[in-house]
């Protein structure tokens, strides 16, 4: 829906009510920096974001970009106000409060909070940003224009659920602690299968619980059997039970459950990689579903990269399974070797936390033993099972084990009965961890389909963003070299698109021909003007693919790295590739401004208005009432007057030379570039002398000498050839001289302007 109006209260530079008004027309709006253009990029910008403007979220820009919304000086009761008048009349109001909140009404129609930013918008910032972006952020900043941003946004969801799902059942712990009881078992009994485990709880069952022997159920009877055993323990004497607890020091094994350790992390070096799990997973995921694809098409691997057939694929996953899964193996045995570490830690304290051990603790005299106490006491075994380096294990080994050497020491003389019921404690530990197990490897088994599920899920959604991509990019990358051509015709440059590297996810780079070489970067050969004319390619391109035709396009200052040669082809380009599309286009440089204002004017297609510059934010925007920019000197009068009528005579060089193209003007035939830099004398003499033949206007039913525009040109050519050579040169010219100047050089350029509705 094209736009009438766009009007702004106190929004930004904007004080009372100020209109920028194309009448659902193209546009292009002069003003030098500061004037205020961007305010009224800005409120569209705002209004399609929700309250929101890039450029202005800093630190300093408060709750809602409120400082920076507001007008500095807006007075007490007054509103800041956005609005937006479409083709239809229909009107969408804003209205942005005190704390920077804002309201929306009307224009109910015309859903503009669902146009895209990036194909309604473009500053010469975003243009230069994309282009020294990484393929990262070229992704990101593309991806909506694909229309595919929503879909990103569900694989990112299903790749955090996946992960949340991880985190918040635990699954990795539960996996190492599964990977630890199978530790414990093979150390406890060796190949046994279950029916022997629960055999053997049997047998110990019926000779420790012979009252209960009705209870079925294995894990029942373990628990049975773990209350039996400890009052057999309580009903020995003292000294027998510092043995048993002694006896269970000396079981822990420590010495061999640092050793694991160690050999698993020596295993691990060089092949460890965190996102092994998660790439395991989404292996499995994309084996099932490329089942579904056809074997011509092509698939990418999303744990490597690699662009592979189909066929190729289904191989390549098995290998690639494989290697993964012995690495994340390895890996779960070092997880597991640190947990047993730490929970054997843990173990050892509560024993020797013990009141049956104080006696025995107390009696420690040999000074390691004690200190390895006191170590034990201090030790943070949630922090070790996180990180546990070569040098804690050096001082496990250093501190701990003389403790337990000194505990077998003194339960070597333990009454048989207190060893068995050590040894059938060991087993009834063991085999409890083992029977307990069983739901546990079920919760696993259940976590890991769901997880897998969801992997697959993200997969298919990633795979189908590439080929909906790849399918944008095909389209964008002939209208990117079309324009690339426009605005460089006949330059060494060619094949410039879009393109997704096979071997990165979420990624997109530029890459062209450079004199027939292939370029990965434009970054690598071309210069910055040339980077930001490709940028200006890209989105151009993007912007012409939205679906509603008649949504408008707004350019903010896009053209301030290029130079006069290329930043005169965008008119071409504009009117090649967007003759149907309301564009608004602003701009501070004074000499393009001419150039479109002379350009676009046989068209009544395009409006063309100036900004006065801006004085306080109290008066906040105007608009001159002159398409020309003689305002502009005006403003320097005051204090430099001298400036002033410099200004005014680089003004009438760039005009006059328009002028004399469309006139046809005979001029000397100048060598080399000279013939460019004619200035304005040469143009006004020319006019005065040839226009009492040539330059005539209608008048009643005949053509007479425009005498009036004839002596306006003389005017102005001797102002500027006595007061403009003074300002230019030596500076000298008074403020009612520089007045003078600019008023008959601004009548002189009305002479070449429609009467009735303005156009040159």
């Amino acid at each position: 829906m094209r736009i009438k109006s766009i009007e702004l209260a106190w929004f930004r530079g904007a004080a009372d009510p100020v209109s920028l008004e194309p009448n659902c027309k193209s546009m292009v709006v002069y003003g030098e920096n500061g004037s205020g253009k961007s305010s009224f990029v800005d409120a569209v910008e705002y209004v399609l974001k929700n309250g929101s403007i890039d450029h202005l979220r800093t630190e300093y820009s408060g709750s809602h970009q409120v400082k920076a919304v507001l007008n500095t000086h807006k007075p007490k009761g007054s509103k800041t106000e956005l609005k937006i008048k479409f083709q239809d009349d229909s009107e969408l109001k804003t209205i942005v409060k005190p704390n920077g909140s804002s309201t929306s009404s009307g224009a109910k129609g015309i859903e503009v909070d669902t146009w895209e930013y990036r194909q309604t918008i473009l500053r010469q910032n975003e243009v230069s940003e994309f282009i020294h972006n990484t393929k990262g952020g070229k992704y990101s900043a593309l991806l909506p224009l694909f229309g595919l941003h929503n879909m990103e946004v569900a694989a990112g969801n299903l790749r955090k659920l996946a992960k949340n799902i991880e985190t918040e059942s635990g699954l990795r712990e539960k996996k190492s602690n599964l990977k630890q009881v199978e530790n414990k078992r093979n150390d406890t009994f060796g190949t046994w299968s279950d029916d022997q485990i629960v055999e053997a709880i049997d047998i110990l069952h019926a000779e420790y619980c012979e009252d209960r022997s009705t209870t079925n159920d294995a894990l029942s009877r373990c628990n049975e059997l773990e209350i039996a055993i400890d009052n057999r323990i309580k009903g020995h004497t003292a000294d027998n039970q510092r043995h048993f607890f002694l006896k269970e020091v000396t079981e822990l094994n420590l010495k061999s459950h640092v050793d694991a350790v160690r050999t698993s992390s020596v295993r691990l070096a060089g092949s460890l990689d965190p996102h092994i799990a998660e790439k395991l997973a989404v292996l499995q995921s994309a084996g099932v579903f490329v089942d579904g694809l056809k074997n011509t098409e092509i698939v990418e691997c999303p744990a490597c990269g690699q662009t592979l057939t189909v066929d190729a694929f289904r191989e390549h996953v098995k290998a690639e399974s494989e290697r993964l899964q012995e690495i994340n193996d390895i890996f779960n045995t070092y997880r597991a070797a640190t947990g047993t570490v730490c929970d054997t830690l843990n173990s050892l304290k509560s024993n020797l936390d013990k009141p049956d051990l104080k006696t025995w603790r107390d009696g420690l005299d040999d000074a390691v033993t004690v200190d390895g106490i006191k170590y034990l006491e201090g030790i943070n075994s949630n922090a070790l099972r996180a990180s546990c380096s070569d040098d804690d294990l050096k001082a496990i080994e250093g501190k701990l084990l003389p403790i337990i050497a000194a505990a077998e020491l003194d339960s070597k003389d333990a009454p048989p009965d207190v060893q068995k019921l050590t040894v059938d404690n060991k087993l009834l530990d063991a085999a409890k961890s083992v029977i307990a197990a069983k739901d546990l490897e079920t919760t696993i088994a259940s976590g890991d389909a769901l997880v897998a599920l969801i992997n697959f899920m993200e997969q298919g959604v990633r795979l189908e963003i590439r080929r909906r991509s790849q399918s944008v990019i095909d389209n964008i990358s002939e209208d990117i070299e079309s324009m690339w051509a426009t605005l460089h015709p006949g330059e060494k440059i060619d094949s410039v698109r879009l393109f997704l590297p096979p071997d990165a996810d979420k990624a997109i780079d530029v890459v062209l021909k450079f004199h027939g070489l292939d370029q990965e970067s434009p970054r690598l050969t071309l210069s910055e003007g040339y980077r930001n004319s490709l940028g200006l390619c890209i989105f151009l391109a993007m912007a012409k693919h939205v679906t509603d035709m008649e949504r408008p396009l707004f350019l903010d200052d896009v053209v301030v790295s290029l130079d006069r040669n290329h930043r005169g082809m965008i008119r071409e380009l504009l009117e090649k590739e967007f003759s149907d599309r309301q564009v608004v286009i602003l701009t501070h440089d004074r000499e393009w401004y001419t150039e479109l204002r002379h350009q676009l004017d046989n068209s009544n297609k395009w409006i063309f208005k100036t900004l006065l510059p801006y004085e306080t934010p109290s008066i906040g925007i105007r608009w001159s009432n002159q398409t020309t920019t003689f305002n502009d000197a005006r403003a320097l009068i005051k204090e430099r007057p001298d400036a002033a009528g410099n200004d005014a005579r680089r003004i009438m060089d760039v005009e006059l030379s328009m002028i004399a193209e469309h006139f046809q003007i005979r001029l000397p035939y100048l060598r080399s570039d000279k013939n460019d830099k004619r200035m304005v004398h040469d143009f006004l003499m020319r006019l005065v002398a040839d226009g009492k033949t040539c330059f005539q206007k209608r008048s009643a039913k005949e053509y007479v000498v425009n005498t009036d525009a004839i002596n306006a040109c003389a005017k102005a050519d001797q102002l500027l050839m006595s007061w403009g050579n003074r300002a230019s040169h030596t500076f000298d010219i008074a403020r009612s001289e520089a007045i003078k100047l600019i008023d008959a050089c601004e009548i002189a350029i009305a002479c070449f302007q429609c009467d009735s509705c303005d156009p040159p």
